[in-house]
């Protein structure tokens, strides 16, 4: 490879990784971020899927004698997110994901037909609920049956109304 081919690979490789970053930083200019990058990427990484585990293990508690009995019988939280309002630090709004469904087979035919669906469920927030008001709520015992900060509904009730 001659000096020349060198330096024109190395030119398109600076380009490159330089459009790559201002691409990053125009996708993060935006006041809003994912709880798991408040205050910096990656801050909340461990003690947000920590709180998503907990939150999953208590819904699979619940589950079965509240919002998952009829058509569906197997819910299961696929995930869960927040999102932030950087500058203040409170959080704007937060959705738990829900899948269920079944599969069955034709007899006449041998296929196995799915019939699935997917629920995006929004936790009540209270506005200006900060992250760290959050955080302890949601990291109870009874996560899911106790209100939220700042307001008279829990997030079994929001999941009670999306799931039925």
């Amino acid at each position: 490879m001659t000096l020349t081919t060198r330096m024109a690979c190395l030119s398109m490789a600076l380009v490159l990784s330089l459009t790559a970053v201002a691409g990053e930083a125009r996708a993060r200019s935006g006041a809003y971020v994912d709880l798991v990058d408040y205050p910096y990427n990656e801050a909340n990484w461990d003690r947000f899927y920590d709180l998503q585990d907990h939150l999953t293990r208590q819904f699979h508690d619940l589950c079965g004698d509240t919002y998952c009995e009829g058509e569906f019988s197997n819910h299961i939280v696929l995930q869960f997110r927040c999102s932030v309002h950087a500058p203040s630090g409170s959080v704007a709004s937060c959705a738990l994901v829900i899948a269920a469904g079944n599969l069955e087979v034709e007899p006449t035919t041998g296929e196995v037909v799915p019939d699935s669906r997917t629920w995006a469920c929004a936790a009540p927030l209270a506005p200006h609920t900060s992250v760290e008001a959050l955080h302890t709520a949601l990291g109870r015992r009874d996560a899911l049956t106790r209100p939220l900060p700042g307001t008279h509904r829990s997030m079994h009730d929001a999941l009670f109304e999306c799931l039925n």
